[in-house]
């Protein structure tokens, strides 16, 4: 009988001893278990502190920013070229020309800023509630910069300079004045 209830006391605290581990996660994706917090800047997978299902880990907001960035750039630099494309097509009157031609592009732009708020829309939840100097905000607002920059036209070649045409009366260098 002695023998039963110390099996059960081990089993027991052995299972304790299990359910106080953390899982993290490193930048690099390796996932360690350890006795201890997780470190600074790893993504804290599981955590025996916090009880019940509905535990969700938690990830830097600069981590969660750059993953956003990352997942949204290509698209969103397309809508800035696009846009300007249509822009100076409207001002041209190249659309009034060619309505139909320019409707596939104008489909393709709705949806593109369809997907702008939807960007936005999830980075403002990860800034929320932070302080407009705070690192965060100031990395969302050299992206939105990079992406105006997308949709930026070349800086035109300059135009040649014009060659100076000799004022009348006056002799050129090429032809010597009579004597």
């Amino acid at each position: 009988m002695r023998t039963l209830v110390l099996a059960i006391l081990a089993l027991l605290l052995s299972a304790n001893a299990l359910a106080q581990s953390y899982k993290c996660q490193g930048a690099d994706g390796k996932i360690e278990y350890s006795d201890r917090p997780c470190a600074p800047g790893k993504a804290i997978l599981s955590d025996p502190t916090r009880k019940g299902a509905a535990f969700k880990p938690t990830v830097a907001p600069m981590e969660r920013l750059n993953n956003l960035f990352a997942e949204y750039e290509e698209r969103l630099c397309e809508r800035e070229k696009l846009a300007t494309e249509v822009d100076m097509a409207n001002r041209s009157g190249d659309m009034k020309k060619d309505p139909e031609g320019w409707k596939a592009k104008q489909e393709r732009l709705s949806f593109l800023n369809d997907t702008q708020i939807e960007f936005q829309e999830k980075a403002s939840n990860i800034t929320k509630g932070t302080n407009p100097e705070s690192e965060e905000n100031k990395e969302l607002r050299r992206f939105r910069t990079k992406l105006r920059d997308c949709g930026k036209l070349p800086d035109p070649p300059p135009a040649p300079a014009p060659a100076a045409a000799p004022a009348k009366g006056t002799a050129s260098a090429a032809s010597p004045a009579k004597k």
